[in-house]
Order: structure tokens, then C-alpha cells, then sequence
């Protein structure tokens, strides 16, 4: 019986804040030799609209590498993640073979030279990914490894509790709470399907001009830049829903 590792997993399950969950995931994985470590929880909302918060110890001038969602969509170990519930020990020859190696000479510099990667692929589209990241070429023996992976999915399996838990909390609400209309809503509701302004117009009966001033009206009033910014915020103040 590892009784560190259930301190870890009993101290990370109950997790007051998402800078604790990082102290805890921090001290688990330098606990295990590793020096770098990050979660992922991610939420698709619509066929169109996925949401990712990010959780990691990762240096500030590596994190917008850390947050490129146009590499990860190349990434090997990301992809793995995304598609599998397998766990996967990584190295330089993972992204050789993916044909991404200079992902890898990229990340190296950083601490992110091999590592171990889980996910979890929950209902009502959530997904959690956890995966400590070593400065080493390798994460270790192919026994020190197998004890590994068996560590991570025991830990990742607390910690993706905790982390779904807080990354769902609502911040307080604004003295000022946005009050976008009701046909407002909608034609942000349609467009985070997917559709086009013209398409949205045609559900709603509006001319595509119509669409694209009441996109505009509910970006000011939620102060956001984008729809898909605005349809985030407006899910999370519970203006609309998603999936």
C-alpha cells in the first residue's frame, strides 16, 4: 500500500481552489521526478464550440506554446489524448514518428522532453487530460515506467474530480449583469452551431444584416471581442446552454 500516493490523491480530491489543485498536482508529480506537469479540462458546448481550461505549471514564456490549439491539432501526444483513453509514455521518438519532430525540439528547451499522458473521456462532453512532463529523454526502466503510468491514472482519476469541479464555477455575477435580448440570444445561440450569418437569418427570418447587428449589440453588452468569446460567456452566465 502507497501511502504517499493516497495523501497525494486524498489532498488533490479535496482541492479549495484551482491554485491549490496546482500546488497539489505540482507536488505529486516532482513527488514522482517529474518536473513539469498540466491538466486539461475541456467542454465541447456545440459541434462548434469547445472550450479549454488549462491548469499547469508551465513557464510563462512557454505558455503561449502551452495554449497553440492550432499545434496541438498536430501533436501526436495531443491527438493520442483526445481519441484514447489509453494511457501513452512519450519521448522524442513519439514525435519523430508522428512526423512533428520539430514540435519537439521546440518544447525540449522547455522541460517537455518525454512524459506521461492520460485522459478521461466524460459524459455530457467533457474530457480531462493530465500528464506529468520530464527533462529527461526518457521517464525512466520500463518497470520504474509501468509503476508510473499505474501512479498517474490513480492520481488523474482524483484529480480530474477536482478539477471539473472548480473549473465549472461560476465567477460572481457583475453588479451591471449584461441583458441581451431575447432574438439577441438566439442569433448567438444559432451561430455557435456553426452557422453562418446568412443561415441564421434564414432560421430566424431576419436579413443577414439583421444577424450581424444583433451579433454585434450581444458581443458590447457581454464584452466580448468575438461570438465564440460571447457564447462562452453567455453559457456561463447561464443566458443560454449549451449541449
Amino acid at each position: 500500500m502507497d501511502t504517499q500516493l493516497d495523501r497525494h490523491c486524498a489532498e488533490v480530491l479535496h482541492a479549495k481552489s484551482v491554485g491549490d489543485l496546482r500546488r497539489k498536482m505540482v507536488a505529486f508529480s516532482e513527488d514522482r521526478g517529474f518536473w513539469r506537469v498540466s491538466a486539461t479540462v475541456i467542454t465541447d458546448h456545440s459541434p462548434t464550440l469547445r472550450e479549454h481550461q488549462h491548469i499547469t505549471n508551465a513557464s510563462a514564456d512557454y505558455m503561449s506554446e502551452f495554449q497553440d490549439m492550432e499545434a496541438a491539432r498536430v501533436d501526436p501526444v495531443s491527438q493520442h489524448a483526445a481519441s484514447s483513453s489509453t494511457p501513452l509514455v512519450w519521448d522524442q521518438s513519439t514525435y519523430v514518428k508522428g512526423g512533428q519532430a520539430n514540435l519537439w525540439e521546440r518544447q525540449a528547451p522547455s522541460g517537455y522532453r518525454s512524459g506521461i499522458v492520460v485522459a478521461f473521456h466524460l459524459p455530457r462532453g467533457r474530457h480531462f487530460l493530465f500528464g506529468p512532463d520530464s527533462d529527461q529523454p526518457t521517464c525512466g526502466s520500463a518497470a520504474q515506467v509501468k509503476r508510473l503510468v499505474e501512479d498517474v491514472i490513480q492520481f488523474a482519476a482524483h484529480a480530474q474530480a477536482a478539477a471539473c469541479e472548480l473549473s465549472f464555477q461560476l465567477d460572481p455575477p457583475d453588479h451591471d449583469q449584461p441583458n441581451p435580448t431575447p432574438g439577441e440570444l438566439e442569433a448567438l445561440r444559432w451561430s455557435m452551431d456553426g452557422m453562418t450569418r446568412w443561415e441564421v437569418g434564414r432560421k430566424m427570418a431576419l436579413s443577414e444584416r439583421d444577424v450581424a447587428l444583433r451579433l454585434q449589440r450581444v458581443m458590447r453588452k457581454l464584452g466580448c471581442s468575438s461570438t465564440y468569446e460571447s457564447a462562452l460567456r453567455a453559457i456561463k452566465l447561464r443566458l443560454i446552454e449549451s449541449l
